[in-house]
């Protein structure tokens, strides 16, 4: 029996050694294909945007290309359950961002991943602080004037979204708990609708993209009052912040490189380094500034406790404002 046993734990061990040399040498080879690069917006926006130019400088770095592969739906959901569910090999790899991974857990019932356990965190690429705009002829020079008008009108004035648990729609929130002021909240299908509806001042005020505002404030269609950010941008130097006004909000979106739990650590170390090579290039970061991101580089698990203190800064915001869907 003694030896029959320590047969077993012979070859025990010897799988287990070629396992490891196996996943070692996938490693040391990775890679060796092309990447898959699941971005779980669709083709054309912001998010899309930025993945793109990344994932090509990435690609350099690596010497494969990295693959877009747009899976929209359910506020990122599905794009980010199918990185969830890929093979740990380095070659699915995706993009998180506040919605699919410091939102959607606290505002829908279900979603089949969890944010904590099914990924590995790889890369932080950047975030897109949002602009508080609002229609052309509010009466409002400021974040001051509009939170007096709000107050003396108090629930009659509007504020759009881009959906009931998007990120613009709790990013507007956490700027109502600040200023203890009402607003109706009138969600639309997607943030163009959103930016028409402030165009032709059906509402009030909308949270979006910074990179979406500026244009559109050239155009006359609508009038920047502040950015959701800790400081300001170079993209948009004048545009002061919520805090510099005396309402200390930060919001936006952010985007980070994920895999599905279990990548191998030597492979997470090479992904991370191309991110990190990708964004110190200067042509790169004037790209990503101009669309009005703010490129950030940090080690992996420093991706994780960001994600973490995200999930629970807007999750707080969630309870208060008693956003839920099914």
């Amino acid at each position: 029996m003694k030896k029959i046993c320590t047969l077993i734990f012979s070859a025990l061990m010897t799988i287990t050694g070629t396992a490891h040399a196996q996943s070692a040498g996938a490693a040391a080879n990775y890679p060796n294909q092309p990447i898959k690069l699941v971005v779980p917006w669709p083709a054309g926006g912001g998010t899309d945007a930025v993945s793109r130019h990344v994932a090509a400088a990435m690609g350099n770095q690596l010497k494969q290309q990295l693959v877009i592969d747009n899976r929209p739906g359910a506020n990122g959901m599905l794009g980010t359950e199918q990185v969830s569910r890929a093979q740990p090999n380095g070659y699915t790899l995706g993009i998180a961002s506040v919605e699919t991974h410091a939102i959607n857990p606290h505002v829908y019932k279900r979603v089949n991943y969890n944010p904590q356990k099914d990924f590995t965190p790889m890369a932080w690429v950047g975030q897109f602080p949002y602009a508080m705009v609002v229609r052309p002829d509010l009466p409002v020079k400021d974040v001051a004037s509009l939170v007096a008008l709000a107050k003396k009108e108090s629930g009659k004035l509007t504020y759009a979204s881009w959906g009931i648990g998007s990120s613009s729609q709790i990013a507007f929130e956490m700027f109502k708990q600040a200023a203890n002021v009402d607003f109706l909240h009138v969600p639309f299908q997607g943030a163009a609708p959103a930016i028409t509806a402030i165009a032709s001042n059906q509402v009030d005020v909308l949270m979006v993209p910074l990179s979406v505002a500026m244009p559109q404030e050239q155009g006359g269609r609508l009038k920047m009052l502040a950015l959701a950010s800790a400081q300001r941008l170079p993209a948009a130097p004048n545009l002061p912040t919520l805090t510099e006004q005396g309402f200390p909000v930060e919001g936006g979106t952010w985007l980070a490189v994920m895999g599905p739990a279990g990548v191998s650590p030597a492979i997470v170390e090479k992904v991370n380094q191309s991110v990190e090579a990708a964004l110190a290039n200067k042509d790169l970061q004037n790209t990503l500034i101009s669309l009005g991101v703010e490129p950030l580089t940090m080690a992996p698990d420093a991706v994780q406790r960001r994600i973490n203190e995200e999930s629970s800064r807007w999750s707080n915001v969630i309870k208060t404002a008693g956003i839920q869907l099914d």
